[in-house]
């Protein structure tokens, strides 16, 4: 019986550890994880309903099978990166290839939609760069 309970916690440990997005805390670490790849960053807040849902949308997508790496930055506890990439207004995303910001938004996004933005963003060979201003 405990061979079983431990095999089922240990389940659940991986499982969960699964669905379970690194935050970035700091500016240096935003630019360090940013730098390579596919990357969707979400800026959120604990307090924030949207948010939560956000995160449940962005759990289901299937960030290894899509070659992408999902992070999170929270709004009250990072400053520092809100104030040079992000938004006050949660929940926020912004979709990064190398380094290089491709779009943002702002507002929860359902499945439907995070699926056609990583075939946009992610998938296409004539992406366009957001411009600042």
């Amino acid at each position: 019986m405990k061979k079983f309970i431990l095999i089922g916690l240990s389940m659940m440990v991986a499982t969960s550890s699964m669905y379970a997005f690194e935050h970035i805390k700091n500016l240096k670490e935003f630019e360090k994880k940013i730098s390579k790849g596919n990357v969707i960053v979400e800026f959120y807040a604990p307090w924030c309903v949207p948010c939560k849902e956000m995160k449940r949308n962005l759990q289901k997508v299937n960030a290894k099978k899509e070659n992408i790496k999902i992070y999170q930055v929270n709004i009250d506890k990072s400053q520092e990166v809100v104030n040079m990439y992000g938004t006050p207004q949660v929940p926020a995303i912004l979709y990064i290839k190398n380094g290089k910001i491709l779009q943002g938004f702002v507002g929860l996004k359902q499945m439907p939609e995070l699926k056609q933005d990583i075939k946009t963003y992610f998938k296409s060979k004539n992406i366009k760069v957001a411009s600042k201003g």
